[in-house]
């Protein structure tokens, strides 16, 4: 339900913001962007990528990456995408393109919610610094991702719970591996180089901002899986619309983290720049 309500929230913020300050090239590439969106949303549907709530959801999620983003957005969107869905797949199939469930709404917008709100504003008002926000929360969904992956499900090494750093099973919410912690480092960096390809005139010290904030962010979510993901302190928090939820789930944290890589990366950039 509340992912229905965020696609009726972005696309009412696309359309205002789409007639209100695009321009010329703009609009000819927002159009582009509906298309495109509908083609990959379409093609992720048939892969058993995304459910029908997912790909509305997603699609979306593609046209406010391409539409006001541009091609650097819209390719870290989709190598964020990708890489995490064939991560994702299951290791006993053999089939590179299946994986063992399909993405839905909220789960989308839980890892694209601030990368949507930080670009808005990029595009309303032009500002480096919601670029980089936006970026950054893609970083930190990136490295969350492939640390939870690689470091849970893949390479199996020893395992400790962040804080307390008692030795745990890998794949258990909070705990820090080696191998993930490095897989981390590399999406993050991934996400970073990327934005600089396509922005090639931007200093260094953005890309270090988008890879700490990436890595902060998925600190920060390893923290809230150990202390509050499952305890009571998640139990009857009301979130947007005034909705219930009856524990600080999975898509939660990922909410509320990549929301502080993104905080963390404007701050950084204030004391920065």
């Amino acid at each position: 339900m509340l992912d229905r309500q965020l696609n009726i929230l972005f696309f009412f913020a696309t359309i205002f913001v789409f007639l209100l300050f695009s321009e010329g090239y703009e609009q000819t590439r927002f159009f582009v962007a509906v298309v495109l969106s509908i083609f990959f949303v379409w093609l992720a549907f048939i892969l058993n990528w995304l459910t029908l709530d997912g790909s509305i959801s997603a699609f979306l999620f593609g046209v406010i990456a391409l539409g006001f983003g541009g091609l650097s957005a819209a390719t870290i969107v989709l190598v964020f995408f990708i890489t995490s869905s064939l991560l994702s797949k299951s290791e006993k199939n053999d089939d590179l393109f299946t994986i063992p469930f399909r993405r839905d709404g909220i789960q989308v917008w839980s890892n694209g919610f601030w990368f949507a709100f930080w670009l808005i504003l990029w595009f309303t008002t032009d500002a480096l610094i919601f670029e980089v926000a936006a970026v950054s929360s893609i970083a930190f969904s990136t490295a969350d991702t492939w640390s939870s992956e690689i470091g849970g499900k893949r390479i199996k090494g020893a395992t400790w719970l962040i804080g307390t750093f008692e030795k745990t099973e890998p794949g258990v919410d909070g705990g820090i591996s080696f191998a993930g912690s490095v897989a981390s480092f590399l999406g993050a960096i991934l996400i970073a180089v990327i934005y600089w390809a396509f922005n090639s005139d931007l200093s260094f010290g953005m890309m270090v901002i988008i890879v700490t904030s990436g890595l902060l962010g998925s600190l920060i979510d390893s923290l809230l899986g150990t202390y509050v993901q499952g305890s009571m302190l998640s139990k009857n928090i009301t979130v947007l619309f005034n909705h219930q939820i009856t524990i600080f789930d999975n898509n939660t944290t990922n909410w509320v983290s990549a929301g502080s890589a993104s905080l963390l990366a404007i701050c950084i950039f204030l004391f920065a720049f």
